[in-house]
Order: structure tokens, then C-alpha cells, then sequence
């Protein structure tokens, strides 16, 4: 949660329905949210739910220094349009202002922000796409969250044959090569972070673990 130890500051530019519900969700978690938007009915409708509303065209590279101040952690650009999205990035990229996450609308769009240097590139639709995909054709996993090309946290069910045994009876990481991080218990509703060896697995527990995506991949391709 970003309300512990200093407030993270954050800066959305562009508020179709990826950027609104973004600023939304960051703004709940105790983040101090900026927007930016030359549609002033959008501002409008969100100003009393961020730190800052700001009506702009950010296109005009002069008009980012005001809404970017300089203790912002990150930036956001999630314009629908692509030409104001790659001036918007490219302006930003010019004053040095990073982390910048730029919101791509399509596989042209995500190559040419490539091209550009943009390392930050967020693709929605896509990775949700990806996502559900994986969730549906998995055997054992019930979601995952993708940390780079290798590496992904996972939640997965426990396999029959974990039923009430212990951590250390069922040396997880020796036999799947995935580290178990926490363990989410339904029955009673708790979550156990960086359970001991001796913490029982009922089959109604939820396994949060870490590990290499291939590593994930077989452990979904065996019969709970």
C-alpha cells in the first residue's frame, strides 16, 4: 500500500477509461494523484477524487512542467490517441522526467515507443488477453502477475496429495523449484506471510508463490 512512509506522488495524462479507473484506484490506495486532460467535462467528473484536476493540452511541452512536480514518482500517459500519445512521451523523455509508463493502443503503437526508447510500455488489453488466457487453460492456477520475461508471482491450488501435511513435509521449493511467499487461507479467511515449515496445508488454501514462469507452467500441467 503506498500510505506507508511517504506518500507517492503520481501524475496520469489522459483519462479514457484505462486512465480514469487508474487515477481512481491510486487515489484509494493513499497515492496523491494528479490528472491532466484537455477535456474539461472529464476533469470535471473527477476532481474531487484526486489531489489535482488539471485541464491541458500536453502536447505543449511548456504545459508539463506544471503538472509534473519534481518529487513525482511516476507518470502515466494513457492517451486514446496515438500521435498526442508519442508527443506527450516524447516531451516528457526531452525534460528527463522518469519513470514514465506509457499506455499502448496498438501493436504499431507499442513498436514505434520502442523505437523511441520508451522502457515503460502498458498494453491493457493485451495483458489481460495473456492473462486470462493462462488462467483458463491452467489446471492449477488461479492468477498470476507477471515480474519480467522469466519471473512471475503466482497463486496456485494445492495439489490432492499436499492435504494436511506441513510445509516441510512437502518441500515445495526441492520438488517444484518455486518459492511459497504466503499462503492465503480461506477457511477462516487469513493470509500468512512467509508461512513457517511447520504450517499445515488444508486443500482450500491458496499458494502464493515465486518462481520462474516455466517452473509455473509445469506445476499447472499436473493433476491436482
Amino acid at each position: 500500500m503506498f500510505n506507508k512512509g511517504r506518500k507517492k506522488t503520481a501524475v496520469i495524462i489522459g483519462l479514457g477509461e484505462f486512465g480514469l479507473h487508474l487515477a481512481l484506484n491510486l487515489s484509494k490506495c493513499g497515492c496523491d494523484c494528479i490528472v491532466a486532460d484537455k477535456d474539461s467535462n472529464k476533469i470535471e467528473s473527477i476532481k474531487n477524487y484526486v489531489m489535482k484536476a488539471v485541464i491541458i493540452d500536453v502536447l505543449q511541452k511548456d504545459s508539463i512542467p506544471h503538472i509534473v512536480p519534481t518529487d513525482t514518482d511516476f507518470v502515466v500517459v494513457s492517451l486514446g490517441d496515438v500521435e498526442a500519445s508519442i508527443m506527450a512521451a516524447l516531451n516528457l523523455k526531452d525534460l528527463k522526467i522518469s519513470p514514465v509508463y506509457v499506455k499502448a493502443i496498438s501493436e504499431e503503437h507499442e513498436r514505434i515507443l520502442k523505437m523511441m526508447g520508451v522502457e515503460n510500455i502498458i498494453f491493457p488489453e493485451k495483458d489481460m488477453g495473456r492473462r486470462f488466457a493462462t488462467k483458463l487453460m491452467s489446471n492449477n492456477l488461479l492468477d498470476f502477475l507477471p515480474l519480467s520475461e522469466d519471473y512471475s508471482v503466482a497463486e496456485l491450488a494445492p495439489l490432492q496429495s499436499m492435504e494436511n501435511k506441513t510445509l516441510k513435509e512437502i518441500d515445495f521449493r526441492k520438488k517444484h523449484n518455486l518459492s511459497i511467499i504466503a499462503v492465503k487461507e480461506l477457511v477462516p479467511n487469513n493470509i500468512v506471510i512467509s508461512p513457517g515449515p511447520d504450517m499445515r496445508i488444508k486443500i482450500s488454501d491458496i499458494l502464493v508463490v515465486l518462481g520462474k514462469k516455466e517452473d509455473i507452467d509445469s506445476y499447472n500441467s499436473m493433476k491436482t
